[in-house]
């Protein structure tokens, strides 16, 4: 288990380098923009690695966007990049969203106040945090999925007025 971890957060690192090389504007223009297949691929490769990164599946979301981007034929590298959304300092947060969200349909509320946001809430909430980060998980990557899909159809639109 420790070896996973280590891999993982050393995929992680050469990511964060690769990315840091290129640069924001030549990285997003070459490996989102310029990328081969249509704006519905990249969408829905967006909205994978945004479930799979708010899913409470900590330490697996590159193996598993990785076998799901190439099982449903999807930009791997943009579904890996978009499961970057559960980076460490985001995560708080995204336990908090979940509580917030699983707690009227785990049938319970939870307090927040004098309460410490840290492992013991989510082991005595567990269902609830699970149910939340699901909803969270899917309303974000259909929110996400579209607004891409937009953003990406109003690219190829000015590409096309550019020539």
């Amino acid at each position: 288990m420790e070896n996973f971890i280590q891999n993982t957060v050393q995929s992680q690192k050469v990511f964060y380098r690769y990315f840091r090389k290129k640069g924001f504007k030549r990285f997003l223009k070459e490996n989102i923009l310029e990328t081969d297949g249509s704006n519905e691929v990249k969408a829905k490769s967006i909205a994978l690695g945004v479930f799979v990164g708010l899913t409470p599946l900590w330490g697996f979301h590159t193996v598993i966007i990785i076998f799901l981007a190439s099982f449903f034929k999807l930009n791997k590298a943009l579904s890996y990049m978009s499961t970057q959304v559960s980076f460490p300092a985001f995560i708080p947060f995204i336990i908090f969203l979940s509580m917030l969200l699983g707690a009227p349909f785990a049938g319970g509320v939870t307090n927040f106040e004098n309460q410490t946001l840290d492992t013991s809430l989510v082991k005595n909430n567990l269902i609830q945090y699970v149910i939340g980060s699901l909803i969270l998980a899917i309303v974000s990557s259909l929110v996400l999925g579209l607004v891409s899909y937009f953003i990406f159809q109003q690219a190829h639109s000015k590409a096309k007025e550019e020539k």
